[in-house]
């Protein structure tokens, strides 16, 4: 296991041939083991092409690979990133992690989730091999956290993410929906994880379910209406999870920065499909209507009477 985890970390992270003599070399191995390595990577769905007088090349495909993430990460980022085969939930497996941690940001993903699940833990369907389930373990030190605004960055970085790899003009639906072609392709949630000795909030989790290869017509027929999927211009452009996944990390880890600031709501707000709009808010057991006229600089829904909202759900969006 060892030389085919190596061996793949190398070819990940290039995009030239290596000869089966050069990997033998680099690793201390033999031929044979460079050949029952590369047999075994290829078995697992990795595409590596072999040609003669060449040797080995990796080729970027629908497989999660947590070496090519990183092969395309911006390099000031410097993040750990665990890949798992299936999980209940990436965002219980973060917190699980947070216990041991360190301080640098951890990625945890999952090729599945039996679990997964959204806002008022609602069921994420989340099958194996076309989805992208990623979470964030983050450190906080701010006594003025605002779960909020984190949340939006974290939209605006799938917005720009979207725009850069297909050419999409996405929506966000008032906080943590990303709509494209008036269907939810993703959706965000942030979670806290408190320190039961000083009661502050120490750690956050930032979570994103993201219907990528998933195919719509498999979705329950109570869904369909609503869920949508990025598969046509996946399909399209042949882009792959690991590009993906990696350009969301680049573009959130530019925000993440100073999100704290509200100095991207500007762009959230340019995205917003609510603001000048009637729609129907649910607020735990109470539902009403109302007019919104804007989202402030704390991410925050602003009715026309004034009221503003930093939690709740939009439920309904009528037409202008």
């Amino acid at each position: 296991m060892k030389n085919t985890d190596q061996i793949l970390t190398l070819l990940s992270q290039h995009e030239n041939y290596f000869s089966g003599q050069e990997l033998a070399k680099r690793l201390n191995i033999s031929r044979t083991a460079v050949w029952k390595a590369v047999k075994s990577l290829q078995e697992q769905g990795h595409m590596i092409e072999s040609r003669p007088h060449q040797g080995y090349r990796y080729l970027d495909s629908n497989t999660l690979n947590s070496a090519r993430i990183k092969y395309y990460l911006a390099p000031q980022i410097d993040l750990d990133l665990l890949l798992f085969d299936s999980l209940p939930s990436t965002n219980l497996k973060a917190k699980e992690l947070s216990l041991t941690t360190n301080k640098r940001p951890l990625v945890v993903l999952a090729d599945q989730q039996t679990e997964g699940y959204g806002r008022y833990r609602r069921q994420f369907i989340s099958p194996k091999g076309t989805g992208i389930y990623l979470s964030l373990l983050l450190d906080n030190s701010r006594l003025d956290f605002d779960p909020g605004l984190l949340t939006t960055a974290t939209a605006v970085a799938l917005t720009r993410t979207l725009e850069q790899l297909f050419e999409l003009s996405p929506q966000i639906k008032w906080v943590n929906d990303i709509i494209v072609s008036d269907k939810k392709v993703c959706g965000i949630l942030t979670e806290g994880i408190t320190d039961l000795e000083t009661r502050s909030l120490n750690q956050v989790v930032v979570g994103c379910g993201i219907n990528f290869l998933t195919d719509p017509k498999t979705f329950p027929s109570e869904l369909q209406q609503r869920a949508g999927s990025l598969r046509s211009y996946v399909l399209q452009t042949e882009l792959s999870r690991n590009r993906f996944i990696a350009t969301f990390l680049n573009n959130f880890f530019s925000l993440y920065a100073d999100y704290y600031t509200g100095a991207f709501m500007a762009e959230y707000k340019a995205h917003s499909n609510v603001i000048g709009h009637h729609v129907t808010i649910t607020q735990g057991q109470k539902e009403f209507n109302a007019f919104v006229s804007d989202i402030n600089t704390k991410g925050e829904l602003v009715l026309q009477d004034g009221t503003c909202l930093a939690s709740g759900e939009v439920t309904k969006i009528r037409p202008k």
